[in-house]
């Protein structure tokens, strides 16, 4: 949206860059030293790429001094997507040369500055790489370029140099769900996304849009996979409760998966996803059990959402509330809430969990319209306060530790990631690529329905992601009953979202 908004405005030229492809270049940081130049031409490269794609958009020739420059931006850039490092050509690609081009750039379309837009950088990169790219993106600056890029709790590692506030500001821009406009913003995203048919067959089920806008959570793409969820099961003559609780279940569990995959794509944090998984549990059995307690004094009283936990809250803990949040099942809201000398931070469980998991306090038969009064009533009074360690166990700082791998033949754990020999044997220590271990990660992991996936392994022999993703032309998906064009190209992008993103 800003691109085209840009593009647009006639006095701004933007440049977009997709950064999700660069887990490809992860196994050569194993191998050789050279990875790490190699990992900063092809920053550069892809921003010379997004410039020429730009330009290309608005019907600019190219002339002969730039183009030997776009050529070979886009033959280093496909060599890496295509997993063929070995023939990328050699480039010399450095931060002035790259302002040069762009300045080329902006003169050419007559533009007065340039804004790159840098996307899926910050949790796609190794932390190495994150290290490595926002040295880059403190440099790509000048009278008439500035940057931004996307950014996300728990998995963006800034550089010692790069200070947040003072090198670059913190733009929040998730969708809230308590915004004053949040429900009308989802009705008209319902209503361009569906056909007229579509929306009114909704539209005549009692507040179902609200309820699912709300059980999404913020997060429009999921709102528009219920909709289409509960439009398929439709023909079932479901009660409308009925039909939107199946699409909420299967949001929830589908939130939890991204959360879970984290293991895979972050494996020495593993026992950080563990106590993650916990913190919700109990936090959301907390929620219930205090709104079952108001609903038993008056069925109407106002209802908790948010769970204040007490400070100080370690560092540990302020990681795993990052990974939650980046994976969508918790929000962590701004500022604290001081209760006189005891500080709370507030934490939000994702909406569909709530709901999935009858924490709202709505009694045996709820009804649709007062979910959404209660998901919609704001009452400050109205909290859940608890310590982490009530929540987690007086244990918890001990399991939450940094998981390195442990020693092949003696299964002694590493005393750091850098360690290539075991402390207690001497034995070699193998050294994992996180990118070929996610190729080879089975299809359950996935955020796939189950009914899906047992079609998916009765009728074709795909069972590992990699599967999915060699099948670039969908024919083997295709040829699984009740999966068409749209619901195979929406799995491929799901397995490639799985290991790029």
């Amino acid at each position: 949206m800003a691109y085209y908004k840009a593009l647009d405005s006639r006095t701004v030229l933007p440049v977009y860059v997709n950064y999700s492809k660069s887990i490809s270049i992860e196994p050569e940081f194993r191998k050789t030293a050279t990875a790490l130049p190699f990992f900063r031409q092809w920053i550069l490269a892809q921003v010379v790429r997004g410039a020429a794609a730009t330009l290309m958009e608005l019907k600019q020739e190219v002339p002969d001094d730039l183009a030997p420059h776009f050529a070979t931006a886009q033959k280093l850039v496909s060599a890496v997507e295509r997993r063929q490092l070995d023939k990328a050509p050699e480039s010399d690609f450095d931060l002035t040369g790259v302002l040069e081009i762009l300045d080329l750039c902006n003169k050419i379309s007559g533009r007065r500055r340039t804004v790159l837009l840098l996307d899926d950088a910050a949790h796609a990169f190794s932390v190495e790489q994150q290290h490595e790219f926002f040295e880059v993106f403190g440099a790509l600056r000048s009278r008439t370029v500035s940057a931004k890029a996307a950014v996300y709790p728990g998995v963006t590692s800034y550089t010692p140099r790069f200070h947040v506030g003072q090198d670059a500001q913190l733009t929040n821009v998730w969708l809230q769900p308590d915004a004053p406009n949040y429900i009308e913003m989802m009705r008209d995203i319902a209503k361009q996304r569906l056909s007229k048919e579509d929306f009114d067959r909704l539209s005549r089920r009692e507040e179902i849009i609200d309820y699912l806008a709300l059980a999404s959570f913020g997060v429009p793409r999921a709102f528009l996979a219920m909709l289409a969820q509960v439009l398929e099961m439709d023909d079932r003559k479901m009660t409308s409760l009925r039909l939107a609780d199946a699409a909420i279940d299967e949001n929830a569990t589908n939130a939890l998966k991204v959360f879970r995959s984290l293991e895979d794509k972050l494996p020495r944090y593993k026992n950080f996803v563990s106590i993650g998984r916990q913190l919700v549990d109990s936090g959301i059995e907390a929620i219930r059990e205090y709104n079952e307690r108001r609903s038993a004094v008056d069925s109407m009283m106002g209802r908790a959402t948010n769970l204040l936990l007490q400070e100080p809250v370690s560092a540990e803990i302020q990681k795993v509330l990052g990974f939650l949040e980046y994976a969508g099942v918790v929000r962590s809201m701004t500022g604290n809430i001081s209760m006189g000398k005891v500080t709370y931070q507030v934490v939000v469980p994702h909406f569909s969990l709530l709901i999935t998991r009858n924490s709202l306090g709505m009694g045996r038969n709820p009804k649709m319209s007062t979910a959404v009064e209660l998901l919609n009533r704001r009452d400050s009074h109205v909290r859940v306060r608890r310590r982490v360690d009530s929540l987690l166990g007086s244990d918890y700082q001990s399991r939450c530790r940094l998981n390195l791998g442990a020693c092949s033949n003696c299964r002694t754990e590493r005393d750091n990631p850098e360690a290539r020999f075991c402390s207690n044997c001497g034995t070699r220590l193998e050294q994992v690529s996180v990118f070929e271990e996610l190729l080879d990660t089975p299809i359950e992991k996935l955020p796939i329905s189950s009914i899906l996936l047992e079609r998916i392994r009765n009728s074709s022999d795909i069972r590992k992601v990699k599967d999915v993703l060699l099948d670039e032309e969908r024919q083997v998906l295709l040829k699984v009953p009740y999966i068409g064009p749209v619901r195979a190209s929406h799995i491929w992008g799901l397995a490639e979202e799985f290991v790029y993103e």
